[in-house]
C-alpha cells in the first residue's frame, strides 16, 4: 500500500508549488503567426527535467524522453519545463543545448499524491490495461489537478518568452495541461504524445475522471500514440464518453463543441541510431565486450533489459526459461540468461514485492539447474548500466528477449537491432505481441508472454534458427530503424502541431467571420445547455 495521504489535503486549497497558476481567462493573449515547423521554438512540458547529477557536474539523462528531445534541444530555443526531482542548484542550461531548464518544485505531499498516486497507482496501471487494480483516491485526483494548473502556469510564461514558440506536452502526468494552455491562448500550436498505451474504452471509463482527462488532452491540436491501437482506443473512448458533451469524432478527427478540431496521429518513438552506432564502435565498449565474451564462452547468452516494473513481464520471462530447461536437460550448462533489471519505485510496497519475486525465482531457478562445477544459468543485475556496458551486452548477447505484458513502445529492441547490425552480429530477438515495437519491427519472433511455456518454445525454436535467416532479420529491422530514427519522429511531430494549428486557427477565423455576419448576441460556443447536469461545470467537466 502506498502511504496514507495527508488528512488536510481534502477540499479546495491553492497548491503548494513554487510557481505561478495560470493566468485567468481574462488575461487570454493571442499567438503571434507560426513561422515554420523546423525553426519554432519548443517549449517541452514534462514530469521531469532532462538532466540529473553527475560525476563532473550536471549531464544531460540517459531516459528515453530526454534522448528523444535532444536533438530539438540542441538545435532550437526554447524552454523545458519539469519537476526538479528534489535536486537543488539546478543551472539554466547545459552547454550545447540552446533550451532553458525550468524547473518546478513540489511538496512531499504532492510528490506522493500527484506522483506516486495520481500518476502511478492509478492512471499507470489503468492506461497499461489495469494488469494491475488502479486506485481511485479523491485527494489524488485533487493533487494531480493542481500540480498539471502549476506546470501550464510555467510553460505560459515560457511561452510568453518564445514568440511563434510550439508547445509540446508529454505524457500521462500532465494530461490535464493542454486544456489549460488553450483557455488562456486560444491560438497556441499544442502538441500532446503519450508515451505508454492507451487502453480500451471500457477499461478507461473506469476512471470516475474520465471527461476531464479526455478534455485536457483534446486542448492539443494534436494527440498522439505509438501505434494505431492505442490512438484507435482514444478516438472511440471519446466518441463514448464525451457524446453527451457535444464531441464528435469524424475518423481520426475528434471535434469538440467550439467546432475545434483534435488531430489523432500514430508515430512510433524511436532511437538516435548514430548514437547506438557510435557506442557499439567506442573503444570503452570493445573492452567490455570482450570480457563478456570470456565470462559467457561456449554458452548462448539470452539477455532481457528491463526497468523493474510488473508491466514488463520478467516473472513470465524467469517461467519461460525454467520450463526451457526442465524440457531441454543438454541446454543446462549450454544457455546462460541474463536479466539486468533497472530500479524503479523502490518506495512503492507493490514494486519492493515485485522484486522480491524475481530474486525469488531466480534463486529456485539456480538451484535447481545448476550442475556442479558450472556457472548457474540465471545472471541477474539490479541496476542501471553505463551506455558502453549496456552496448556491450546487447553485442554479445545471441538472443534478446523483449517480453513486456504491454508496452507503450518499448526502445530496448530498437537498441539491440541496431547495435547487432553496427557489429556485424547475427542475435536472434523474441518480441511481444503487445508492444508498440511489435508493428515495426515485423522480423522479430512474435511472441504472447502470457503463454510461458509457448514462449519457452520460441526461444528454443530461436536458438535453431541458421545464422543466415538469423543475420538477414537483424539487417531488415536495423535498416528500418535507421530508416525511421528519433530525428525523423520529432521533425514529423513538430510539423504536424504547426500544420494543425494553421489548420485550426484558419478555421476559428472563418467561424468568426461567420458569427459576425449573424443577426443577433453572439454566444460562446459549448455544450447544449439541456446536456448539463448537477455538479458539473458549463463547459461539460465534472468537479468532484
Amino acid at each position: 500500500m502506498l502511504p496514507q495521504r495527508d488528512q488536510t489535503d481534502s477540499g479546495s486549497r491553492e497548491p503548494e508549488v513554487a510557481v505561478p497558476r495560470p493566468a485567468m481567462a481574462s488575461e487570454r493573449e493571442r499567438v503571434p503567426e507560426m513561422p515554420d515547423a523546423d525553426k519554432s521554438p519548443v517549449v517541452a512540458i514534462a514530469n521531469r527535467l532532462p538532466i540529473r547529477p553527475g560525476d563532473g557536474g550536471w549531464e544531460l539523462s540517459p531516459g528515453g524522453l530526454a534522448t528523444a528531445l535532444r536533438p530539438v534541444m540542441r538545435t532550437r530555443s526554447g524552454a523545458w519545463v519539469g519537476w526538479d526531482g528534489g535536486s537543488k542548484g539546478m543551472p539554466a542550461t547545459l552547454p550545447g543545448l540552446r533550451t532553458r531548464l525550468l524547473p518546478i518544485s513540489l511538496s512531499v505531499a504532492q510528490v506522493r499524491q500527484y506522483y506516486h498516486g495520481f500518476a502511478n497507482a492509478t492512471l499507470w496501471p489503468l492506461l497499461h490495461d489495469a494488469i494491475e487494480k488502479p486506485r481511485f483516491e479523491r485527494g489524488w485526483w485533487r493533487s494531480y489537478q493542481d500540480v498539471n494548473s502549476a506546470f501550464a502556469g510555467a510553460a505560459l510564461a515560457a511561452l510568453s518568452d518564445c514568440p511563434g514558440a510550439i508547445a509540446w506536452v508529454h505524457d500521462y502526468h500532465l494530461a490535464l495541461v493542454p486544456r489549460l494552455l488553450r483557455e488562456r491562448r486560444p491560438d497556441q500550436p499544442i502538441g500532446f504524445f503519450l508515451h505508454i498505451p492507451w487502453p480500451a474504452p471500457e477499461i478507461f471509463a473506469r476512471v470516475p475522471w474520465r471527461q476531464e482527462i479526455l478534455l485536457g488532452m483534446l486542448g492539443a491540436d494534436v494527440v498522439s500514440f505509438h501505434a494505431e491501437r492505442y490512438r484507435d482506443n482514444f478516438v472511440r473512448a471519446s466518441a463514448s464518453l464525451l457524446a453527451d458533451v457535444g464531441v464528435q469524432v469524424n475518423g481520426s478527427t475528434i471535434v469538440l463543441p467550439d467546432q475545434r478540431q483534435v488531430s489523432t496521429t500514430t508515430a512510433p518513438i524511436s532511437i538516435d541510431t548514430a548514437e547506438y552506432r557510435r557506442l557499439a564502435a567506442d573503444p570503452e565498449t570493445a573492452a567490455q565486450i570482450a570480457g563478456l565474451t570470456d565470462q559467457f564462452r561456449g554458452r548462448s547468452l539470452l539477455l532481457g533489459v528491463d526497468r523493474l516494473d510488473y508491466t514488463k513481464g520478467i516473472v513470465e520471462r524467469l517461467l519461460a526459461v525454467e520450463a526451457l530447461l526442465e524440457r531441454r536437460q543438454d541446454l543446462r550448462t549450454k544457455v546462460a540468461f541474463l536479466q539486468v533489471a533497472v530500479p524503479s519505485r523502490d518506495n512503492v510496497v507493490e514494486y519492493r514485492t515485485l522484486r522480491a519475486a524475481v530474486e525469488g525465482h531466480i534463486g529456485r531457478i539456480n538451484g535447481k539447474f545448476t550442475e556442479p562445477g558450472s556457472d548457474v544459468p540465471v545472471h541477474y543485475l539490479h541496476r542501471s548500466l553505463p551506455p558502453e556496458q549496456l552496448a556491450a551486452y546487447y553485442a554479445v548477447a545471441d538472443m534478446m528477449l523483449v517480453t513486456p505484458l504491454i508496452d507503450g513502445m518499448n526502445l530496448v529492441a530498437k537498441e539491440y537491432v541496431t547495435v547487432q547490425h553496427a557489429r556485424h552480429g547475427s542475435g536472434s530477438m523474441i518480441l511481444s505481441e503487445f508492444t508498440g515495437a511489435s508493428s515495426e519491427l515485423r522480423e522479430a519472433i512474435p511472441c504472447n508472454p502470457f503463454d510461458t511455456e509457448g514462449l519457452s518454445l520460441r526461444v528454443e525454436h530461436a536458438l535453431a534458427l541458421s545464422h543466415s535467416a538469423r543475420r538477414a532479420a537483424i539487417t531488415a529491422m536495423a535498416r528500418y530503424v535507421a530508416a525511421h530514427d528519433v530525428h525523423r519522429w520529432v521533425a514529423r511531430q513538430l510539423r504536424d502541431i504547426a500544420a494543425a494549428a494553421r489548420t485550426g486557427g484558419r478555421a476559428r477565423m472563418d467561424r468568426q467571420l461567420v458569427a459576425a455576419s449573424q443577426p443577433g448576441p453572439a454566444r460562446s460556443p459549448g455544450p447544449p445547455a439541456s446536456r448539463s447536469r448537477q455538479g458539473r461545470r458549463p463547459d461539460g467537466v465534472r468537479r468532484h
